[in-house]
């Protein structure tokens, strides 16, 4: 084989480039400035799949940017408020009948650019966000629902209507990627019309074909690569990680197609 020198500048720092340009616009996504408050939902359609990660990351990237707090909210059982350090919530009057954001915030736990919600007792997933954060998610540019593991046929819908964008959060492999590929035109033929976005995480080390086999759908999907780090609950290990939480970020804030690198 016969490898043209004089072409390898072009192909490797025109790649570089290529990256650096997507790296750019996905930042600023993530910092722009929003016309409305953005509710986005982390759903999983089956255990395991990751979902209470990829909130715990989208939650960090959004409050290390953005200017104003994030608020991180957990009604799928604790998992994201123990990941962020945060306590269970006590119900508040104040936050109830919030009129400012110091109300808003009364009795949250809260970090480095976010505060957390997790009601302390909670029938069901869509009674607690109504109850508990419905009252507080306009004093917040973007707020973050873990709703965890949702039945199709039992309150996905519910929980996707709570949303601006809906994360469907599914393994890789090809049956529950379809699955989730299936479910999305639903969640976008409901009155509330919410974006769905597919991130497809690869947790055995199966490889990106299926992600990249369903780039073409109307609705985006995130690729999100094997990494230790990450399977581990840790923060990710590998670069092409990091940049694809980025890319995941920046389309659930913008609810479009974010610019591949």
């Amino acid at each position: 084989m016969t490898v043209d020198v004089r072409a390898l500048p072009s192909a490797l720092f025109g790649s570089a480039v290529a990256r650096r340009t997507a790296l750019t616009e996905w930042d600023a996504s993530i910092r722009g400035t929003l016309p409305t408050a953005r509710r986005i939902g982390v759903v999983s359609l089956d255990t395991g799949a990751g979902a209470t990660t990829l909130a715990e990351q989208v939650v960090r990237i959004l409050a290390a940017r953005r200017a104003d707090p994030v608020l991180a909210i957990d009604v799928a059982g604790g998992g994201l408020a123990a990941r962020l350090g945060a306590a269970a919530t006590a119900p508040s009057e104040t936050r109830a009948g919030a009129r400012t954001t110091a109300d808003a915030v009364t009795g949250l736990d809260g970090g480095d650019g976010w505060f957390a919600l997790h009601p302390a007792a909670a029938d069901s997933a869509v009674g607690a966000w109504l109850v508990e954060a419905a009252p507080i998610t306009r004093f917040f540019d973007v707020s973050v629902t873990d709703f965890g593991v949702r039945h199709p046929l039992v309150d996905l819908a519910q929980c996707a209507a709570l949303c601006d964008v809906v994360c469907l959060v599914s393994s890789n492999r090809r049956a529950p990627a379809e699955l989730a590929r299936a479910i999305a035109p639903a969640i976008t033929a409901l009155p509330e019309s919410p974006v769905p976005v597919l991130a497809l995480v690869d947790r055995a080390n199966d490889g990106d074909a299926v992600s990249r086999a369903m780039t073409g759908d109307a609705w985006p999907v995130v690729g999100i690569p094997f990494d230790r780090g990450l399977k581990a609950g840790a923060e990710p290990g590998r670069r092409a990680t990091g940049h694809a939480l980025l890319r995941l970020v920046a389309t659930l804030v913008s609810g479009r197609k974010a610019v591949a690198a």
